[in-house]
């Protein structure tokens, strides 16, 4: 197979060029076909920008739920340290507002 980029001859199954690494097979992330262009599948249709940019928009509403989490976990554990100089009284009310 020939390099669209820089015309090295590479072997048949190779997916980047061993010269300038250019992509020379483009695997689909859904059916797993191979095909030597980008942008829509062959097979099932499906548009790998499109896919790619939802892989990247769940991948950072997953971000943000993890760092919401661990920003509540330290919220309560800094609440669970003060606890002897407040008197529990932040603690309680750290818990109340939690549950709201």
């Amino acid at each position: 197979m020939e390099c669209p980029r820089c015309k090295t001859a590479n072997a048949d199954a190779a997916q980047f060029c061993v010269r300038c690494h250019a992509t020379l097979l483009y695997k689909c992330p859904s059916c797993g076909s191979t095909q030597q262009h980008g942008g829509k599948c062959d097979k099932c249709g499906i548009d790998f920008a499109k896919y790619a940019a939802m892989m990247v928009a769940q991948e950072q509403i997953r971000a943000s739920r993890q760092h919401e989490k661990v920003r509540q976990n330290a919220t309560t554990w800094r609440q669970i340290i003060l606890l002897p100089v407040t008197g529990g009284y932040s603690l309680m009310k750290h818990f109340l507002r939690k549950q709201e």
